[in-house]
């Protein structure tokens, strides 16, 4: 995952084939988050936040990394320009993504690459980079940076931190059996 965290934006710029790129993540991802859940704090709630219809909550914060689950939250999303570098894992639900050239073509609703992303979807995101990003309501991605996220809406107060943390839990356990995965192939 670092190698795609130290990857440039230059298209000639790909990480010699960083393991996670080749599956079976998942289930490893899903339990580390479990546990990082676990080790969770009323304390990490005052670098979480809600805005453009999702919810950050930050996880863990150590020296160069800083790791978040994003869930689904109220609100409209919005076309909004990356502030950092990001690599996000899909964990549970699907992940919309829309990029735009430019502000005109994010208010002409005219994006120029479009994404859905499924459990075990990795993308990274660069900064400067104009994207509508929008979250099913069972979906949980984990977001992994170099550095806190800078809050694009108000901070949650420790209890909303925490039933946040206990309603993406129960999203992200069928990950550990591989349960999702079975459910969203038998759906198809």
């Amino acid at each position: 995952m670092t190698a795609l965290l130290d990857q440039s934006s230059a298209p000639s710029d790909v990480p010699d084939s960083p393991d996670i790129l080749h599956g079976g993540w998942l289930p490893y991802a899903a339990r580390q988050a479990l546990t990082l859940i676990t080790g969770a704090g009323a304390a990490n709630a005052a670098g979480s936040f809600t805005g453009n219809g999702h919810a950050h909550l930050l996880l863990h914060h150590e020296d160069d990394v800083a790791l978040y689950l994003r869930t689904h939250a109220d609100g409209t999303p919005a076309p909004a320009e990356a502030a950092e570098k990001t690599v996000t894992l899909t964990l549970a639900g699907t992940h919309y993504l829309e990029c735009f050239r430019h502000r005109g073509d994010a208010e002409a609703d005219h994006p120029w690459y479009l994404r859905t992303f499924q459990p075990e979807s990795t993308y990274a995101c660069h900064p400067g980079t104009l994207r509508t990003t929008e979250t099913s309501p069972d979906g949980v991605q984990l977001v992994v940076a170099r550095a806190p996220l800078a809050p694009q809406g108000p901070s949650l107060d420790p209890d909303a931190y925490l039933q946040r943390l206990t309603a993406a839990q129960a999203l992200i356990t069928p990950a550990l059996t591989g349960r999702q995965a079975a459910t969203e192939v038998s759906a198809r």
